[in-house]
């Protein structure tokens, strides 16, 4: 490492001064010895000219094809256009050139989560505390869909800065579950859940950091995919945090999800989730195909751990075994596994899930490789009592925990959660060593009726509360976890309103197709609508 004196001329703005010097060695709670503040002063000053010019440099930014994929038709949608309250723009972008005639998603309609750039289209990410941020790229995930021959017709609405289970914090507003008005549709990817729902496009691709495209899959009745860590490229995608960031395929039905599950997977070259084992994309597998194997002789553990959490609906628990047990009248062997440490997961998330988030969100989260969205960073920082005041509970929350947590808590705590997601990896790898794949409710009870208008923060919290319970693990472990609808049942508060229940299935790295044979399997036997 060499060393930045300070140069024999400097830039007019340079602000280094002693204090800068004294108020550095402050903050590590130390002094210098007088004799080399000076030299350190210097070192400070030659930095910050380096530092100075590497910010006035050029940015990276990946080009994008707006000559053979268009803009149009952008708008923010209101009255009918937007009756579900679940479009945060809408557009009309496609292939002009011919290329992509004949691709894997030609004639399809596709939505993304409002936190998935765009070049040209704005983003809202569920905020108000900025109204004004158009990327100036696409993500990797909405070019693929293009050159596949797919429509993408807008971006759906999220919930507030991604950071909320239930579909009540968007600033444009909540949205209703599509099976019963005053309940949940889920998040974060809600809008995404809803148009779905609602058959206003074919597909989605939401976005999932503790189960936020299994949630409002499983609370509409629809097929959601948290791929394996990394397997679908997060580049061009606004992050959370780098260890839980996850987005993949939302769709009603398993071949579908399957479908765009292909168009969407391999290495981009540039998001450093990718780990060993992911694919290039001339290597990903046909899971279409591969979906359509059946399940003859392929072992299925339920957990029984996620049978009985905290808050957990025995109705739904019930439910689950009954939809997993009718996989053994397709040549399945289903048995029942336990895993300990399946209930401290959650716990194990809210480490790095306000600690090393809160890191992402003031732009502090270094060492990685990908794709940094500067023009982002630009708009949330900095964080201003204006902005705050505009921010939903969860977001404020996380701040808080996090910014208090780093000062506060022993400096190897981040490190330990770090170590135990490993521990936890591992003791799902050993059940999944005896059983090709497990079952478990992907959320332990029912979607939460939405609380009241005017509701506290608490009541917020103790709403939304457990909704991630059963999905979090497997966004720390990487773990891929697809969740189907599996029946209905009425609900606790109403009895007539009858809201979807999700089963979850979870397997190894890179074991989507196995866990496509089990859906596809499942639900070409039974209708899950009469399942009971």
């Amino acid at each position: 490492m060499s060393s930045t004196l300070a140069p024999s001329v400097l830039s007019p703005n340079n602000p280094v001064t002693t204090d800068s010097v004294l108020e550095a060695f402050a903050k590590l709670g130390v002094k210098p010895q007088d004799k080399d503040i000076d030299d350190y002063k210097s070192l400070l000053t030659g930095i910050w000219e380096v530092w100075n010019k590497v910010d006035q440099m050029d940015d990276y930014v990946p080009a994008v094809e707006e000559e053979r994929f268009p803009r149009t038709e952008v708008h923010r949608p209101e009255g009918d256009e937007n009756k579900w309250n679940a479009w945060a723009w809408k557009a009309l972008i496609k292939d002009v050139s011919g290329k992509s005639k004949g691709g894997l998603l030609e004639g399809k309609t596709v939505c993304l989560k409002d936190n998935v750039a765009v070049k040209g289209v704005p983003c809202l990410m569920g905020t108000n505390i900025f109204t004004d941020w158009v990327p100036n790229t696409d993500a990797t995930v909405a070019t693929r869909v293009l050159e596949a021959g797919g429509t993408v017709t807008g971006k759906a609405v999220c919930e507030n800065l991604s950071l909320w289970g239930v579909s009540v914090s968007a600033w444009t507003g909540r949205m209703d579950n599509v099976w019963a008005t005053g309940f949940s549709a889920g998040g974060s990817s809600s809008g995404c859940g809803v148009l779905l729902g609602r058959h206003e496009v074919d597909m989605a691709i939401g976005g999932d950091q503790g189960g936020s495209i299994r949630i409002p899959s499983a609370c509409n009745g629809l097929v959601g995919l948290k791929p394996t860590t990394g397997l679908v490229p997060y580049t061009g995608i606004a992050s959370l945090e780098p260890v839980i960031d996850s987005t993949g395929p939302m769709t009603r039905t398993v071949l579908d999800n399957a479908l765009l599950l292909q168009v969407l997977a391999g290495a981009d070259g540039i998001d450093d989730r990718q780990l060993a084992g992911c694919p290039f994309p001339d290597q990903v597998p046909d899971y279409p195909s591969l979906a359509k194997q059946g399940v003859q002789g392929l072992k299925v553990g339920i957990l029984s751990e996620s049978l009985t959490t905290a808050l957990a609906d025995k109705r739904v628990s019930d439910l689950v075994v009954k939809a997993a047990k009718e996989l053994e009248k397709l040549g399945a062997v289903v048995g029942e596994v336990s895993i300990p440490i399946h209930k401290d997961a959650p716990d194990i998330w809210a480490v790095v899930g306000r600690m090393s988030a809160t890191s992402s969100f003031l732009a502090k989260n270094s060492g990685r490789r990908q794709l940094c969205m500067n023009d982002l960073t630009e708009k949330m920082l900095p964080i201003t009592q204006e902005k705050a005041d505009k921010m939903f509970c969860s977001g404020i929350n996380t701040l808080v925990n996090g910014v208090w947590g780093w000062d506060n808590m022993p400096p190897t705590l981040m490190g330990k959660a770090t170590n135990l997601i490993r521990k936890l990896k591992d003791a799902y790898y050993a059940a999944l060593d005896e059983y090709d794949v497990l079952i478990l409710p992907t959320m332990p009870f029912l979607a939460p009726k939405l609380p009241a208008e005017d509701a506290s923060v608490r009541d917020q919290m103790v709403n939304s509360a457990g909704v991630s319970l059963n999905t979090s693990a497997f966004n720390i472990t990487g773990l891929p976890a697809l969740t189907i609808p599996v029946g209905f049942l009425p609900h606790t508060l109403d009895a007539s309103a009858k809201l979807p229940v999700g089963m979850q299935i979870v397997g190894k790295f890179y074991s989507e197709p196995t866990l496509y044979r089990v859906a596809y399997s499942w639900e070409q036997a039974n209708d899950w609508k009469t399942f009971e």
